[in-house]
């Protein structure tokens, strides 16, 4: 699986980092939102807070047309990290731990 990079209007490329706990939950609950009422503007504007969060960045230095390409990486990125070591647990890990 690739790492997701952005690259700033700056010219900097920045590399998401490893996610952490804290940076799943943020994506979690963003995706969970009804964001059906919301206009583009507001769209936009917290794609940008929650990328400007995961890649470690100023959110004004993000180019406007990388906003949802780089959500849509990075939050598919950081839920697969997830789920792929969630595959990896024995079938009745559970089950096994409460006996």
């Amino acid at each position: 699986m690739d790492i997701p990079k952005i690259k700033l209007a700056t010219g900097e490329e920045v590399t998401l980092p490893r996610p952490n706990m804290k940076m799943w939950r943020m994506v979690a609950e963003y995706d969970d939102k009804d964001k059906s009422d919301w206009s583009f503007i507001k769209l936009m504007d917290e794609h940008s807070k929650l990328v400007a969060q995961m890649f470690g960045v100023n959110v004004d230095d993000i180019d406007p047309a990388d906003v949802i390409p780089c959500y849509m990486k990075g939050a598919t990125y950081v839920i697969n990290i997830a789920n792929e070591k969630l595959q990896q647990l024995p079938k009745n890990a559970e089950a096994e731990e409460a006996e």
